[in-house]
């Protein structure tokens, strides 16, 4: 099974990481191509302090990158599910945590975030939806799975797609 990261920018842009550092360095946070939010990253206090106990420290989402289940149009990085340290969150949750920045951005006016549960509430929700890649599989307790690197992914294992 393989898993898929996005590759953009263009090389005139500000924005352009080279897609040779992660095929070079492997496939980490400061070496992604494109920034795939999560909803551990958005409010990092409530996520810490909402964090259940027994999960191990390596579940680190300022160290975490993105992927997918399907291949998204070309340029992306192709690469094999690799480690145990591989999870998955329901991604809606984290679209109803964004829509709370957004709602900051808005200046508190509530039209992001009407009818929303708390972001206490979805951050709680967003630790439940953890699952493994195998379990998501097996059960696909949500529709839209939000895939989560917790640790660097090699780079001799991933391949560039042009």
């Amino acid at each position: 099974m393989y898993l898929y990261h996005m590759v953009i920018g263009e090389k005139d842009s500000d924005i352009y990481i080279s897609p040779q550092n992660a095929l070079n360095e492997g496939l980490s946070r400061r070496t992604a191509t494109r920034w795939y939010g999560n909803g551990g990253n958005f409010f990092p206090e409530l996520t810490d302090r909402f964090r259940p106990q027994r999960l191990p420290k390596w579940i680190d989402f300022k160290n975490a990158v993105g992927a997918d289940f399907e291949p998204p149009d070309k340029p992306y990085f192709r690469f094999p599910v690799f480690s145990e340290r591989i999870l998955v969150f329901n991604f809606d949750i984290s679209s109803d945590l964004f829509a709370h920045i957004e709602d900051i951005y808005d200046g508190g006016k509530g039209r992001f975030v009407e009818g929303l549960p708390s972001k206490e509430d979805l951050i709680k929700q967003y630790w439940d939806s953890m699952t493994t890649i195998d379990e998501y599989l097996e059960h696909k307790p949500f529709k839209n799975p939000q895939i989560v690197i917790f640790e660097t992914v090699p780079g001799n294992l991933i391949e560039y797609i042009e």
